[in-house]
């Protein structure tokens, strides 16, 4: 008899990333500040997959991306305060916030053009 396939399934999934078009908006751009007070980075965006249903927040800090479960978050007011510490990040001054944040603008500004 001739062998089946043994190969597992892979499931299709679904991913999307979602953006806002003003930085800083609702979310995207907002800096982010980790449990023991550290300013890590700002949420880049928003990436949905399903099946099964997840909601993580990517976060951009100096030299690292990352991304968190949307319910890692503790607060979300003028900045995203979370409910852990991040080690994988360094703490950024005023002026990297900024910086990071006019990246993403100009990221978001090539999709529309």
């Amino acid at each position: 008899m001739p062998k089946k396939n043994d190969k597992s399934k892979e499931s299709a999934s679904i991913m999307a990333e979602l953006y806002e078009l003003s930085v800083p908006g609702q979310l995207i751009g907002k800096e982010v500040i980790d449990a023991s007070a550290r300013k890590i980075g700002v949420v880049r965006n928003v990436k949905l997959t399903f099946p099964p249903a997840k909601i993580n927040v990517i976060i951009k800090g100096l030299d690292v991306e990352f991304q968190l479960p949307m319910d890692s978050i503790s607060t979300v007011g003028g900045v995203v305060q979370l409910k852990e510490a991040i080690k994988q990040a360094e703490e950024l001054e005023i002026r990297d916030i900024v910086r990071l944040r006019e990246e993403i603008a100009r990221e978001i500004s090539s999709y529309l053009s």
